[in-house]
């Protein structure tokens, strides 16, 4: 049991670190608007609203753990196809949004944000960063993730979408959140290790949530919501025939069992504060960045990478 505590305990950080990309720092804003009326009118409510939803997210991380350590990644292909499986099951499993404009759906923003910004970028290259770079060349990384992030923040501007959020209220977002992400990353290099062999039972007791939870979600989109079924199973069979296939370290022992030094965690304060003295050029200029230029490049890039991903453990057997 001691290790079931330990995986819980890794999956738990990890699934912090995948909910600040993608809900707040990508700023959706249901979530965004909930915790700022907690903070705003009962700050205490906010604390056990961010526990709570980070176990839904334990819940969509696990399939994304399991498939690291039993399949043996090395590659940031193989990490991308990870992260689908990731943003599969936070898109289609409690809510619908991967059924809703099929093929497009099954791609953004499963993989087009989700794979790219919360795994590739958030999960694994900062956290990499935090354990390779210098306090000068990580307090850069830090810096730009806050002004991409303070930048990003006006992408919902428009007469049809939630109001610009106000310095103050993008200032409070920005500590909070930030705070409970290093919490996140402090969690998983804490518990994490270079696997993550999680039980029969673990993988049965998910198993049976998911089938339940999947049946419920895509029933009034049948019969096409079962697309998705062979893109998983194509996905989970590139990751099998890539396991052997190439040498070098596997993703999981990169991060693990060197943990970053002390001062590492507090340079990642930079990212909230170089958001908060962006945001407010943003907002006083009335500068937005385009969404649909940026969600255009990042669904390009996940298709093109996807494919690419699935394509290449069966181009090396040839």
């Amino acid at each position: 049991m001691g290790g079931f505590w330990h995986r819980l305990a890794f999956a738990y950080g990890s699934a912090i670190i995948l909910m600040f990309f993608s809900e707040y720092f990508f700023i959706n804003e249901a979530p965004v608007a909930a915790l700022l009326g907690d903070l705003n009118t009962a700050p205490m409510l906010a604390i056990p609203a961010l526990l709570s939803f980070a176990g839904f997210y334990t819940l969509f991380t696990y399939p994304m753990l399991v498939a690291l350590s039993y399949f043996k990644v090395r590659t940031l292909s193989g990490l991308l196809l990870a992260g689908a499986l990731f943003g599969w099951a936070t898109e289609g499993i409690t809510i619908p949004v991967i059924y809703e404009a099929i093929p497009v759906s099954f791609v953004f923003p499963s993989i087009g944000w989700h794979g790219l910004v919360d795994v590739v970028l958030g999960w694994y290259f900062v956290r990499l960063a935090m354990r390779r770079l210098g306090w000068p060349g990580l307090a850069l990384v830090f810096a730009l993730l806050g002004v991409a992030w303070g930048i990003w923040a006006t992408w919902f501007w428009g007469p049809e979408a939630m109001a610009p959020l106000s310095t103050e209220d993008f200032a409070l977002l920005a500590v909070v959140t930030a705070g409970f992400w290093l919490l996140g990353m402090i969690l998983a290099d804490r518990f994490g290790t270079g696997e993550f062999a999680a039980s029969k039972w673990e993988l049965g007791v998910v198993g049976l949530i998911y089938l339940g939870l999947f049946w419920l979600i895509a029933l009034p989109y049948l019969p096409l919501s079962l697309l998705i079924l062979p893109l998983v199973g194509a996905t989970l069979l590139a990751l099998w025939r890539g396991r052997n296939q190439v040498d070098g370290v596997e993703i999981l022992a990169r991060l693990h069992p060197q943990r970053p030094r002390w001062w590492a965690y507090l340079l990642a304060l930079l990212a909230p504060l170089s958001a908060v003295l962006v945001y407010p050029l943003m907002l006083d200029a009335e500068l937005q960045v385009s969404a649909q230029g940026v969600v255009s490049g990042l669904l390009l890039l996940g298709t093109l990478w996807f494919i690419w991903a699935l394509a290449v453990p069966f181009i090396r057997r040839l």
